[in-house]
């Protein structure tokens, strides 16, 4: 049996959070807070725009 080897360029972001809990999230090049609202994107904490290219929650 081949034994699966974690491919080291992925990295493993957490799970999504509930609706309206503030996380760290990865974007393209930065991380920022941000919370997901009830259609399911990504709103900036702060300047509540909406995040572009959110690759995933970075772990507590």
């Amino acid at each position: 049996m081949k034994e699966k080897i974690p491919d080291p360029t992925k990295k493993n972001y957490g799970p999504l959070p509930s609706t309206g809990v503030p996380v760290q999230i990865q974007c393209d090049g930065y991380k920022c807070m941000a919370f997901l609202d009830r259609e399911g994107r990504w709103v900036d904490l702060f300047s509540r725009q909406f995040v572009p290219r959110v690759m995933g929650v970075v772990p507590a």
